[in-house]
C-alpha cells in the first residue's frame, strides 16, 4: 500500500538542499556541461565534476533514505506482527527439520548440533530467496512514487533491497545470539568468512531481484513463472544435508546450483568442519557478477517503459 504523504514530506526534505539541475546531471552523464549550467560548449573542470557528482550522490542517498523508511512502514507496518514473523519464519524450518530428525533418531549430517547445521544452511538461503523475490515488486507495485520528481526505478530496488539486508542482519543476530547465550553453539571460527559469503550472496540476490523487477514490470506473467521455477531450489541447496555424503552423480548435477556455494560458504566461514571438497566461492562470484551487470543492464535500458508503468 503507497503512502503519498510519508513519501511526499520525506522527499521533500530530501530536496531541500539540492540544485535540481546539478541532480540530473549527476544522473544524466553525457548531457554533464549543459545541465550543470555551464556556457555551451565550456568544459567543465574535474573539481567541477567531482562536485557535480558529490551532490548527486548525496541526493540520490537522501531518496533512497527516505525511500527505506518508507518501505520499512510499508512492509511491517504499525505492528510488531511483521517483526516477530521475519525471525519465526526461518526459526520454523529449522523447527520441523530438527523434529524430523530427533523422531527418527538421526545424527546432524556433520557433527552432533542438528540445529547449528540447520540454522548456517537456512539463513544464507533465506537471504538470497528473500531479497530476490521482495525487490521483484519494487517497481512494479510503486508506479505512483514514481512520478515524484528525483526517483527513478533504482532507488526503489535500492531502497527495498537495504531494508532486506537490515531485517536479515536483525534475524541472523538475533538467532544467533540465543543459540550462543543459551550454549548451544560457539561463536563463529571465521566470522570473516561468513561476513563474505552473506554479502556475496545478498548481491546475487540483489542481481537477480533487480532482473525480476524490470521482467514483473513489463511482463506481468514473469510473478506467476518465477516462483515456479525457484521453488525446487529449497530442496536442492544442501540446506538439510551435506552435499558430499551424497551419491558422486547426484552431487555433481548440485554443484551447478550456485546456491549450494553460497550455503557452503557461510557454513564453513562458521564451522570449519562443515568445509566440502565441492566448495567453489570464485563460481557463486561469476554467478553473482553476471546477475547484478544484467540486472543494471536490464533497468536501464528499461527505464522508459518502467517509468511510464
Amino acid at each position: 500500500m503507497i503512502d503519498p504523504i510519508l513519501t511526499k514530506l520525506a522527499l521533500r526534505r530530501a530536496r531541500k538542499h539540492v540544485n535540481p539541475r546539478i541532480v540530473m546531471r549527476s544522473r544524466q552523464t553525457s548531457q554533464t556541461s549543459m545541465i550543470a549550467g555551464f556556457a555551451p560548449g565550456a568544459t567543465p573542470s574535474l573539481r567541477e565534476e567531482f562536485a557535480a557528482f558529490v551532490a548527486g550522490a548525496r541526493t540520490a542517498s537522501r531518496v533512497v533514505g527516505a525511500l527505506f523508511l518508507r518501505e520499512m512502514k510499508t512492509r511491517f507496518g504499525r505492528s510488531r506482527i511483521g517483526y516477530l514473523w521475519a525471525v519465526l519464519e526461518p526459526i520454523s524450518h529449522v523447527a520441523v527439520m530438527s523434529f524430523v530428525y530427533w523422531a527418527i533418531n538421526r545424527r546432524a549430517p556433520v557433527g552432533d548440533n542438528v540445529i547449528l547445521f540447520f540454522v548456517t544452511g537456512v539463513l544464507p538461503y533465506f537471504l538470497f530467496q528473500k531479497t530476490a523475490q521482495h525487490l521483484g515488486g519494487a517497481i512494479r507495485g510503486n508506479h505512483l512514487v514514481l512520478r515524484m520528481p528525483l526517483v527513478t526505478g533504482l532507488d526503489l530496488v535500492v531502497a527495498r533491497a537495504l531494508l532486506e539486508a537490515a531485517t536479515w542482519v536483525a534475524v541472523v543476530l538475533l538467532i544467533f545470539g540465543f543459540l550462543i547465550l543459551s550454549g548451544r553453539a560457539a561463536l563463529p571460527e571465521q566470522p570473516l568468512v561468513c561476513a563474505l559469503a552473506a554479502f556475496v550472496t545478498f548481491a546475487f540476490g540483489f542481481g537477480v531481484g533487480t532482473i525480476n523487477a524490470v521482467l514483473m514490470t513489463v511482463w506481468k506473467s514473469w510473478v506467476l513463472i518465477y516462483p515456479m521455477l525457484t521453488r525446487p531450489l529449497y530442496h536442492f541447496s544442501a540446506i538439510f544435508f551435506f552435499i558430499d555424503r551424497i551419491p558422486a552423480n547426484l552431487r555433481d548435477w548440485l554443484s551447478w546450483n550456485p546456491l549450494t556455494h553460497a550455503v557452503g560458504w557461510f557454513r564453513v566461514g562458521y564451522v570449519e568442519a562443515y568445509g566440502s571438497v565441492t566448495l567453489d566461492p570464485a563460481y557463486l562470484i561469476k554467478w553473482t557478477v553476471g546477475a547484478v551487470i544484467i540486472g543494471l543492464c536490464m533497468e536501464r535500458a528499461a527505464q522508459r517503459a518502467v517509468q511510464s508503468g
